[in-house]
């Protein structure tokens, strides 16, 4: 009896923790916000942002939108505007029930001067 309890316990953790982990840049982009030829701006130096998202299923166990989480976190720490060379790294554990999905993001914090159309 002590050996099959054994050998269902040893079971039943072998498929709770057996997943799929899944690490990639997924995105990469110019800038966060558009740019045109008449805004200038001034670069303030690297920064990185970081956010952690679990979901039960499709229910978030935590803060959602963890991509946009990470690029808001990195423009805050810098006291930026924007963002200009980011890209973003995401890094998904899928375990039979839960979900869990860590972003980074990482860029060239700058601060940006609009010039105003004439009209």
């Amino acid at each position: 009896m002590k050996k099959m309890l054994s050998l269902l316990s040893l079971c039943a953790l072998t498929f709770c923790l057996s997943g799929c982990i899944q690490s990639s840049v997924c995105g990469m982009a110019p800038s966060t916000t558009p740019i045109t030829a008449r805004d200038s701006y001034v670069e303030l130096g690297r920064t990185t942002g970081a956010a952690f998202a679990a979901y039960l299923y499709v229910l978030p166990l935590s803060e959602t939108k963890p991509a946009g989480k990470a690029r808001d976190r990195a423009i805050e720490s810098a006291g930026a505007d924007a963002l200009i060379e980011c890209f973003e790294h995401f890094t998904v554990v899928s375990l039979p029930f839960v979900t869990l999905i860590w972003t980074s993001c990482e860029g060239t914090a700058i601060k940006i001067s609009r010039k105003k159309e004439n009209l």
